[in-house]
């Protein structure tokens, strides 16, 4: 009779045991998941402001003529950059020919 009492004890005490253990994982777990959603709600509000900080900087534009400017700007920069790669493109042409 006492080896079953000691048999049932230990199997209490095991059970405790994991009760406790299962009870701290699942807080740990609790807590990890209420920092995610923080960090994903933070990351949301922060990209919810650029666009309204972007959107803010377009009307701007557009109200105070900004954008033609800007535009025109574009335009430049790009037909710059295709002379340059069409004048290096002919220099490597004249060079081939040269060989």
């Amino acid at each position: 009779m006492a080896k079953v009492e000691k048999v049932v004890a230990k199997a209490a005490q095991r059970v405790k045991a994991t009760a406790a253990t299962a009870r701290k994982k699942g807080q740990a777990l609790a807590k990890a998941a209420g920092k995610r959603a923080a960090t994903q709600a933070r990351d949301t509000i922060d990209r919810a402001g650029r666009q309204t900080a972007a959107m803010a900087t377009k009307v701007a534009d557009k109200v105070s003529g900004r954008a033609k400017r800007r535009k025109r700007a574009k335009v430049a920069a790009a037909v710059a950059g295709a002379a340059a790669v069409a004048a290096a493109a002919g220099v490597s042409l004249a060079r081939r020919r040269k060989r």
